[in-house]
């Protein structure tokens, strides 16, 4: 292979590598692969029974086209991706020799997509698999360009390994994404804020919760240039306290200090409860763990109502009893306040505790009180 070819093999490996890492540049990593061979169009593509398992970072994307794919074509997809499966790893293979070019150039994924884009000659391999799931790398040539040779071949054959583990990279990392993105939803969905700062207060994840705290005017909390700031000086010493112990010191010392506060806004209004815990596991020796805050504001009412009815399975009216008599009402008090007699309350109580599994009047408010949801109403 003359020199320079060999600076231009080296230039896509850095592209893969850096496309592994960052999926925005996936695409001109396939670009770059797309001119090493000389082709019409190249893709990196993972294909499997479901939806998720598919992917694709492409070159010269025509939009309509490629929604396609997950459109009237996917039944043609599927079928034409199946027929690919017991193909070895790291083999490369041509279109027309898996498929037969008179029957691949019959079907609608040919005349509908690949024909439209100028693709008239495939060369792929298959990258790596994961049940039925596998990546695949494929490059293209156009009507008027010659086929691929064995130089060719041998050119992909030799970039297998390299392709195999940015496929490897990029199907861990898109998993983490997806994690990762399903922990988000999951923690703005909570009824209270969570933040997560290192010991100088420098902030580093926060929940929709959080940010909706963080940006009342005249909260008890603020973001200033990055950090948290409790509105009081004196809160201020004793927040950052807390949060500099947290940092040094694991759950098993820290359940033996001081970790929680009340935090007071503006003219002592939108007070806060903060409970302040080390965020991570182990750390290395001289080093500070990031810290988790869990806040709440103290005026949040709680729908006692829908979370009596999700939890225990009560009807409205009954729901309506075991609130009232949650936020402290005595059951002569919640019967008046139903508009019902006291004969029917007493009805609707015994229901409510063969639905709790409770005895005692008492029973049944600690339960209720202990047991309230903590989500966001949206």
């Amino acid at each position: 292979m003359p020199a320079r070819d060999i600076d231009t093999v080296m230039s896509a490996v850095d592209q893969l590598l850096t496309g592994a890492m960052d999926e925005a540049q996936m695409p001109a990593a396939a670009e770059t692969l797309r001119q090493l061979f000389n082709g019409s169009k190249a893709c990196f593509a993972g294909f499997g029974p479901h939806p998720d398992d598919w992917a694709s970072y492409a070159t010269h994307v025509d939009e309509t086209l490629q929604a396609r794919c997950f459109g009237d074509l996917v039944d043609d997809f599927i079928e034409m991706g199946f027929a690919l499966r017991n193909i070895p790893l790291g083999q490369v293979y041509h279109d027309h020799e898996v498929h037969g070019r008179e029957r691949l150039q019959r079907s609608r994924v040919w005349r509908e997509w690949m024909q439209p884009q100028d693709m008239y000659g495939g060369m792929a391999c298959r990258l790596t698999e994961n049940g039925e799931a596998f990546w695949f790398f494929d490059v293209q040539r156009g009507q008027r360009q010659e086929g691929f040779d064995s130089e060719d071949v041998t050119l992909l054959t030799k970039l297998y390994p390299v392709l195999r583990r940015i496929a490897e990279v990029r199907r861990h990392l898109g998993r983490v994404t997806i994690q990762r993105d399903e922990a988000h939803s999951a923690l703005d969905a909570l009824a209270m804020g969570l933040v997560i700062v290192d010991q100088d207060l420098r902030i580093t994840y926060a929940n929709e919760g959080a940010d909706e705290i963080l940006a009342e005017p005249e909260g008890a909390l603020s973001l200033r240039q990055g950090r948290v700031f409790a509105r009081l000086p004196a809160d201020q010493r004793l927040f950052k306290q807390l949060v500099e112990t947290a940092s040094r010191n694991g759950p098993e010392l820290l359940a033996h200090q001081r970790s929680s506060m009340i935090l007071s806004g503006g003219d002592r209004a939108h007070a806060l409860s903060a409970c302040v815990m080390p965020a991570a596991s182990p750390v290395p020796a001289g080093s500070h763990r990031k810290v988790m805050i869990a806040l709440r504001r103290l005026d949040m009412a709680t729908d006692m109502v829908a979370c009596a009815r999700q939890l225990f399975d009560l009807t409205e009216t009954e729901a309506k009893f075991a609130s009232a008599l949650a936020s402290g009402l005595s059951l002569t008090e919640a019967a008046g306040a139903q508009g019902v007699r006291i004969s029917t309350a007493r009805t609707h109580l015994a229901r409510i505790f063969q639905k709790t599994d409770t005895r005692q009047q008492s029973q049944l408010v600690s339960l209720l009180r202990s047991a309230a949801l903590p989500l966001r109403s949206r």
